[in-house]
């Protein structure tokens, strides 16, 4: 059984040191085998919160995967958004954009769908291209059946009807369409909230803000626990209290012909 720990949002540069350690400490017991981590590591891309992201990643005895958000471009310098977007990220995170991960019992694919520079008036949305769903199914191509199929983007491929404002991520609808039998699992962040859905086959998983004080009312702090392997996974949601994060609800979900079904 593959465990694997889903933390989103960070937003160093207003995150809460205290929900930082408990973080670590939760880890720490739980021991994944890999930590994804679906963009957003920073508030506004600012030299000093990059830094930030970075000692607390060095701080991670786990292999991690981790993927960009939009508050990692930076806003207020538009020749530094537009000629180089990602020269901060390259020196403080990763000198990868879309890392993937083979390992015996999965592979976990990252995918960019933060934009530079958009026709839609808030940037902030993001998209995936149909070259990035093109390398994704070639990818996985050479994937073993029996591996399970992670794939990490910052934007939402499916939303509550109470959030549809957010918007999805464009083009999400046809990718889908196109993951169908051979993605299982989509793990995103953006909204700031948790929860987990069957969407077209594929499981979409959210998590919340793990780190930062931006929380959506009568929300907490969270993370997400994937366990399972191609037949079975179960989604655990992982909320802040006073002083550690809990247990707080789990989805079950399993694998037919059709596609992933939850178990009710």
């Amino acid at each position: 059984m593959t465990t694997i720990a889903h933390i989103s949002d960070l937003h160093f540069g207003c995150e809460a040191p205290m929900v930082r350690e408990g973080l670590l400490a939760s880890l720490e017991h739980i021991n994944p085998e890999l930590v994804v981590i679906s963009g957003d590591l920073t508030q506004q891309a600012k030299r000093r919160e990059f830094q930030a992201a970075h000692a607390f990643l060095a701080t991670l005895p786990y292999p991690y995967l981790i993927v960009p958000g939009n508050h990692d471009l930076v806003e207020n310098n538009l020749p530094e958004r537009l000629l180089f977007p990602w020269q901060k990220w390259r020196q403080y995170i990763s000198r990868e954009l879309e890392p993937v991960i083979h390992e015996e019992a999965y592979v976990a694919i990252g995918v960019n769908t933060a934009r530079r520079v958009s026709l839609n008036p808030d940037w902030s949305r993001g998209s995936i291209s149909r070259m990035q769903v093109a390398r994704i199914r070639r990818q996985l191509q050479t994937t073993p059946t029996t591996h399970l199929r992670l794939l990490t983007a910052h934007h939402p491929f499916w939303l509550p009807p109470m959030f549809a404002h957010r918007e999805l991520v464009k083009r999400g609808a046809s990718a889908l369409q196109a993951f169908q039998s051979e993605v299982d699992i989509i793990l995103s962040g953006h909204v700031h909230l948790a929860y987990a859905q069957v969407t077209q086959g594929v499981i979409v998983s959210h998590a919340g803000t793990t780190l930062s004080n931006r929380l959506l009312l009568h929300h907490t702090n969270s993370f997400n626990v994937i366990r399972g392997d191609r037949q079975r996974l179960s989604v655990e949601l992982m909320e802040w209290g006073s002083q550690r994060f809990r247990f707080a609800r789990q989805q079950v979900f399993r694998r037919e012909d059709a596609g992933w079904h939850q178990q009710h």
